[in-house]
């Protein structure tokens, strides 16, 4: 059986589609119990804002604003190593959302058992040592020429008119024509893996909770 690549719009769609399925974690999240733990907040704090940056992604996909859209992979990869950070970090989980919440950074903390810290550089270092997750480094970095002035704001922006001539086109308006479709295409599948990977995350939590009170968590497939 040939595997028929998703065109730009499934893509979005997809991306549309587990925003929705997010929001309902909300209602699975107290399903499993209405007593509300430390991490429970910081997990609803980084589910929230991964649905607001993935509607602002897709519409301005849809809205032919790659540039605007393109850094937005990058935030999404920052709530990922976030919510990863709670795993690694020398505090247990709710610890850890506490020490967050009253403003300590967690370029600060230090990886559980070294004096090694949590700066961006270790936490995609360390969630790319899990297997299947070893493009988080390439991605992020590939996310980082967005945020920054750098060549991928000064390619999209030109196009070769003609190589003979060496001659360029540029352009300053409200559109994404030098944009290649296969780069567009391209980082709606890296978002969809990210935020494949951010649900993965409050699975993980979701389920440690449900075990440690021992509920059934199959019980929440059947919730609407």
């Amino acid at each position: 059986m040939s595997y028929v690549p998703l065109t730009r719009e499934e893509l979005l769609i997809e991306i549309d589609n587990k925003s929705k399925a997010i929001i309902n974690m909300g209602k699975k999240l107290t399903a499993i119990t209405d007593k509300m733990e430390t991490f429970d907040i910081f997990l609803i704090a980084a589910l929230n804002r991964t649905v607001n940056i993935s509607k602002a992604y897709t519409s301005l996909i849809r809205e032919n604003n790659f540039i605007a859209a393109a850094p937005l992979v990058r935030i999404n990869i920052d709530t990922l190593l976030r919510l990863y950070a709670s795993l690694i970090s020398e505090y247990d989980r709710n610890a850890f959302a506490s020490k967050v919440m009253s403003g300590e950074l967690i370029k600060k903390m230090k990886l559980n058992g070294t004096k090694t810290k949590l700066d961006d550089r270790t936490l995609y270092l360390e969630i790319s040592k899990i297997k299947g997750m070893e493009w988080v480094k390439d991605i992020y970095q590939a996310g980082n020429s967005f945020v920054h002035l750098e060549k991928s704001h000064i390619f999209s922006s030109l196009k070769i008119a003609d190589d003979k001539e060496r001659t360029i086109n540029m352009s300053i308006g409200f559109h994404d024509a030098f944009i290649p479709e296969g780069e567009k295409i391209g980082s709606a599948v890296w978002m969809n893996k990210i935020i494949d990977s951010i649900i993965r995350q409050a699975q993980i939590w979701m389920y440690d909770k449900a075990k440690k009170i021992g509920f059934d968590i199959e019980q929440l497939n059947h919730l609407k």
